[in-house]
Parts: C-alpha cells; structure tokens; sequence
C-alpha cells in the first residue's frame, strides 16, 4: 500500500496460495498415510479448488507465475542432486533409443487415432504430440517421492521425458507456422531459436561455469553462491522459454551444470533452497497441474475419447517398456520405465489450448487430450508406486 492509498498489489493470491497449501497439506498427508505418493494428494487439491470445481484457485495469472518457479526448483534439485550429468551423456545413446520407442510409438498410434476417427493431418499431428510427449516435472516428482531418482531407469525416463518435450514442443511450433502459411525463414528461425539455447547451455557448461564459481566463492557477502545459482536457474527458465520451449527445461538444465562443479558441490546448495522449494513452490506447481483438469471431461461416454485414453496410456506405456527392455532393462525395470513416461501435463496442456485457439483441433479433440491428461497424471504416481513395490520384491 503506498502513501496515497494506492494498492499495488493484488494480495488476493495470498488467499490462494494459503488454501492451495493447506489443502495440499491435508490431503498429501491422507494418500500417504493410504501409502500412495503425496504428489497424488496435491494433484486432487488443485482439482477440488481449481477452475473446473470450487474455483478458488485461478492457474493463471500470479498463482501461474509462482507455480512456474516451484516447477523449475522441482527439476534444478533432480538436476543437481539426484541425476549425474557425465552418466546422462555416457547413456545419450540408450535415452534415445528407449525415447524412439517411449515417444515414437505413442506419437504413432495418436496420428493414427486421430486419421480413423475423420480428422485431417494436422489436427492428428497434435494428437500424435499430445500421445508422445511426457510431464517431466511429475515424472521426476513421482521418483523423487519414492527416492528413485538416483537408479539407472530414472536416467531414462527423465533424458527421455526431457528430449520429448524438447521435440514435441519444436514440433508444434514449426506445425503452427505451417498453418499459418509461413515462409521458409520462419521454419529455420525455430530450429535456430532451439539450437542458440542448446549452444548456450554447451559454452556455459564448458567454459563459463567454474569461473562463475570461482568469482562466488571470492565473495564477502553471506550466500553469494545461492544467489548466483538462483539468478542462473531464473536465466536459464527465461532462455528456454523465449525459445520457444518450457521455463522448466532450463531449470533442469541449470541444476545438471550446477551439479558438475566441485565448489558448488561443496557450497552444499541444496540446504538453501529445499525447505522452501519443497514446502511453498513444488507443492504449489502440482496444486496448479491439477487446478487446469476438468474431472467433467471423463463423465460422459464419447467412443473418441475413449479411444484416446486407451490408446494413450497403453502406447505410452508399451512403448517405454519395449526401450527399456532394448536396453537392458530385465521386465520389472522396463515396466518402470513405461509408467515413469505415462504422465502428460504441461507441454501437453499448452499444446492442446494453443491448437484449440488457433482452430487447429475442434472442442471434442480438446476433451480427449483433457481426458487422457487427467487419467494420466492421477493413475501413473499409483502404478508407479506398485511397480517399484514389485521390483523390489523379486530382488
């Protein structure tokens, strides 16, 4: 409030967030004491106050802009703490075979789905990217629950949930210029954009990372290095979304580089932003993940829909456990690592709402994406859980 009375600030998503995490709270607390993973209790209160139900939670807006931050703290921590980046690039070539079939074979079937059931080429074209992408932030949440980030089969779903959505992402882009009747230039420009982001990612990670370091930790002032890597994070998120891609690529990217340095290994940097990532901003993004899910879309039968659920998951699923079998991978992790590649809510959600905005897809195509978003990201966390438990079981 300023001197003139003037309020500059719209505290009403302090209402919002207040109930957001006491809900989260609440309900985090009754699936885990059902032994299901808390995501899933976080998910189910952002469906209970989100637009589609109470309507006390808005996703847009500033509650949108918080949820980013909680997204991309969510993946800078897998980043730095959990995922090894010299392992990552010594399985390049397994995470991409496992993403041929984790992402190819679904974006298949969803072409497929959408050519049987009368649609032309480009709206099947978006069904294709809504069946092959992966959330990665609920997948590396649903591992971190279950303290499955470190394994070899987590490698895999997180560099195949990230290339997904890297791929599925340019994809839609370059299918949205083509719509529009762009030029040639147009084309290459997106590739270009993706390519500078990359090639950033590379200088900063060869040459400019340890001499970040060193200038921090020759800093008098307290917690010089977490606000360093915090403004990294930040201009990592902004870079990849300016490219076209998802804020939350670059806070994976982010924690990958940071974790690759011996100073701020040491600095321990995980202390400093644990508590507050994971008690305000993480459950807040999941709270919001679930707040954009219309339940309704699942209460009336449509033959399509239907079909687009099934074949979703099952292509999802099928196609991750045949990479992982190729792999290496024995039954029980290949299943893993089907499941762990199940949940689509984010790259998915701006796919859809972009395509049905610009008439690319009409309302019922939209309902069937909702649909086989929200049967996704509410079944995967509890077959995952049951997975593991199976594994675990036969070792």
């Amino acid at each position: 409030m300023l001197g003139d009375g003037t309020d500059v600030t719209d505290t009403s998503v302090f209402l919002s967030v207040g109930v957001a995490l006491i809900a989260a709270l609440v309900l985090g607390e009754v699936v885990d004491r059902a032994g299901e993973p808390v995501i899933l209790g976080e998910i189910l209160a952002g469906i209970a106050l989100g637009t589609y139900m109470l309507g006390v939670i808005d996703p847009d807006g500033a509650f949108a802009l918080l949820a980013s931050i909680g997204a991309m703290l969510l993946l800078f921590d897998a980043g730095y703490e959990e995922i090894d980046l010299g392992k990552l690039e010594q399985s390049g070539a397994s995470v991409v075979v496992v993403a041929l079939l984790g992402v190819g074979v679904p974006a298949v079937a969803g072409f497929a789905t959408g050519v049987v059931f009368g649609y032309d080429p480009t709206a099947s074209a978006v069904l294709a990217i809504a069946f092959g992408v992966t959330s990665i932030g609920v997948s590396a949440r649903m591992l971190f629950d279950v303290d499955r980030l470190h394994t070899q089969y987590a490698l895999h779903i997180v560099g195949v949930a990230a290339l997904a959505e890297v791929v599925g992402l340019t994809a839609f882009s370059l299918l949205v210029t083509q719509q529009a009747g762009a030029s040639l230039f147009q084309y290459v420009r997106i590739l270009a954009l993706v390519a500078a982001f990359f090639a950033g990612v590379f200088v900063v990670y060869r040459l400019l990372i340890g001499r970040f370091a060193r200038m921090l930790g020759g800093s008098n002032q307290p917690n010089s290095e977490l606000i360093g890597i915090m403004g990294l994070l930040f201009l990592f998120g902004y870079a990849a979304d300016a490219v076209g891609l998802d804020a939350i690529l670059g806070g994976l990217v982010a924690g990958l580089i940071v974790g690759t340095d011996r100073r701020f290994r040491r600095a321990q940097i995980r202390e400093g932003i644990v508590g507050i990532a994971y008690g305000v901003f993480i459950p807040l993004f999941f709270v919001s993940v679930g707040a954009r899910l219309d339940p309704s879309a699942l209460l009336q039968f449509d033959p399509f829909v239907a079909t687009v659920v099934t074949a979703g998951v099952g292509a999802k699923v099928g196609g991750g456990y045949l990479g992982g079998r190729l792999v290496g991978h024995d039954h029980a992790d290949a299943l893993i690592v089907g499941i762990g590649l199940l949940p689509r809510a984010g790259a998915e959600l701006i796919v859809a709402t972009s395509a049905l905005a610009a008439g690319i897809i009409d309302q019922r195509l939209f309902v069937a994406v909702l649909a086989l978003v929200l049967v996704s990201v509410l079944t995967a966390p509890l077959l995952l859980t049951r997975a593991i438990r199976r594994a675990d079981a036969s070792t």
